[in-house]
This record gives C-alpha cells, sequence and structure tokens, in this order.
C-alpha cells in the first residue's frame, strides 16, 4: 500500500508521525490512487474534440409558405443564407420583409450579401463584412454595420 504525501514528508524532513503539532497533519495523510485509477488526463491522438454543430440553411422559398417554414429554421436560431433571385420581385419582397420580420423578432441579423441573397443569422452570430484592404493595417478588419446603401436592407 503506497504511503501518503504528508507521511513521506515527514519522513524526508527527519519527523516523526507523533512529533508535537504535527498529529493533525496525519488526517491529511491519505493513500494514493493506484496507477490503473488514474483516469487519462490527454486525448488519444485519434480523437478529435467535439464541437458544437450548427447547420447553415440555404433557402430559396417561391412563395410566402416555403417562406414561413424557412422563418421556422430562423426561430430556431439557425443561420440562413436566403437566395431570392429565382423570385418574381413583388414576391421577392413580400418574402424578404417577412423574413427581415421574423429576424428582428429574434433579435437576429439579416445582411445582403448580393442582388437578392441574404444571410439571416441568429443574436449571437453576427455577419460583417471582412475588408481585404492591405493599407489598412492595424486598423478595424470589419466594415461598419450601417452603410447608406444597405440601410433598407439591415433590421
Amino acid at each position: 500500500m503506497a504511503r501518503g504525501l504528508v507521511a513521506q514528508t515527514m519522513e524526508w524532513l527527519g519527523l516523526e508521525a507523533g512529533a508535537a503539532g504535527y498529529d493533525d497533519l496525519a488526517r491529511y495523510d491519505h493513500d494514493e490512487p493506484a496507477e490503473d485509477d488514474l483516469e487519462p488526463r490527454v486525448a488519444p491522438a485519434g480523437r478529435k474534440p467535439q464541437a458544437i454543430s450548427c447547420p447553415i440553411v440555404r433557402a430559396e422559398p417561391q412563395d410566402m409558405e416555403e417562406a414561413a417554414a424557412v422563418g421556422d429554421e430562423i426561430k430556431r436560431q439557425n443561420p440562413v443564407v436566403l437566395n431570392l433571385e429565382g423570385v418574381e420581385r413583388e414576391q421577392a419582397r413580400r418574402i424578404r420583409d417577412f423574413l427581415g420580420g421574423v429576424t428582428y423578432g429574434v433579435n437576429g441579423y439579416m445582411r445582403k450579401i448580393d442582388s437578392w441573397v441574404y444571410v439571416c443569422s441568429p443574436f449571437d452570430m453576427p455577419v460583417e463584412k471582412l475588408i481585404l484592404d492591405p493599407s489598412r493595417r492595424g486598423e478595424d478588419r470589419f466594415a461598419p454595420e450601417y452603410t447608406e446603401e444597405l440601410a433598407e436592407y439591415q433590421y
């Protein structure tokens, strides 16, 4: 049976277990676990850390019924890439406005990324435009959230 750390330390210091003032230390003297009982502190090389997965939904709704299904995904806090390029313009505006309202209702973000293509993301997943200008070294890497060009589409 393995001796406890306190007993080993006291022996190394040349103190006896019954020495004055050291009797209280005996209560901290526990057996050390056997080497077999110790759990590995490092994961084996073949294991990958578990990540929280969040699907990115790609949606191309053609009418308001399909838009409602996309709205359900937004309410589930899943980011949605919304493509309205193949939809008649008036219908596309209705769908965009409806899904913008759903996104606003969950405190999310809606950003235009191309003509009639938008990203609707949850409140904890903002979508920012990365500035790829090497002359801006050391400055903010993201464009300001509000621009007049996109003012109509920001919710």
